[in-house]
């Protein structure tokens, strides 16, 4: 068995509902509503594979190479399964339609506690999403807080696709974005999360979009 068969094997295990396209094993289709479709075509796996959510009749629905953490930072040599990214893929799909983002439990808490430490200070930081999870916060070269405000330089980061986030606390009390936040910090990533003073709990945790609308923020044990 090769490795597409051996790949292929593994998929329709997982996903029943694979169909298969031109009779080829190696490009598939896994229905997913309203007549939209995950296609992906893996025939030259482990290089990148070629995905994209198309409608019934084929026409491209919506392109999704630059929104997926793994596809944005694949590697030939350090790959993830195809059912690993078909995983992902769906879990994206799922918060895309339900206006979720996921982030693992032990990180939001422990970023409760930074805030904790530094007030009345603000934290600063970048959040870094594996396979649709928010998983580690980075904190941001030459980044500077003080208790009204918090400011960073991307410029001064490498690329890094998978830094799709940012985070900031509020030492006054209020998890809403101020227009300060509007204009410098929430454009600058796919979702921000604010926590506010006390810190305590999820209570003090709010997510929103580029926009500055609310978001669900749903933990991940």
């Amino acid at each position: 068995m090769d490795i597409i068969e051996e790949q292929y094997q593994k998929v329709i295990e997982a996903f029943p509902n694979t169909i298969l396209v031109n009779d080829f094993i190696s490009h598939l289709k896994i229905p997913l509503m309203n007549e939209v479709f995950l296609d992906i075509d893996y025939s030259k796996y482990p290089k990148k594979p070629k995905v994209k959510l198309t409608k019934t009749d084929g026409k491209v629905y919506r392109k999704v190479d630059r929104e997926i953490s793994s596809l944005m930072d694949w590697e030939k040599k350090n790959t993830i399964s195809i059912v690993e990214l078909i995983t992902e893929i769906l879990a994206f799909i799922e918060g895309m339609r339900s206006n979720t983002v996921r982030i693992n439990k032990d990180l939001i808490n422990g970023i409760l506690a930074l805030c904790r430490e530094h007030h009345p200070r603000e934290i600063l930081g970048l959040l870094r999403v594996d396979k649709g999870v928010i998983t580690e916060f980075i904190l941001p070269p030459g980044a500077v807080t003080s208790h009204k405000s918090g400011v960073y330089f991307p410029r001064r980061m490498p690329s890094d696709p998978s830094l799709e986030g940012t985070v900031h606390s509020h030492p006054n009390g209020n998890p809403n974005p101020s227009p300060t936040d509007l204009k410098n910090i929430i454009m600058k990533g796919k979702f921000h999360i604010i926590v506010a003073y006390p810190y305590f709990d999820l209570n003090s945790v709010k997510c929103f979009d580029q926009k500055g609308k609310i978001i669900n923020l749903q933990i991940i044990d």
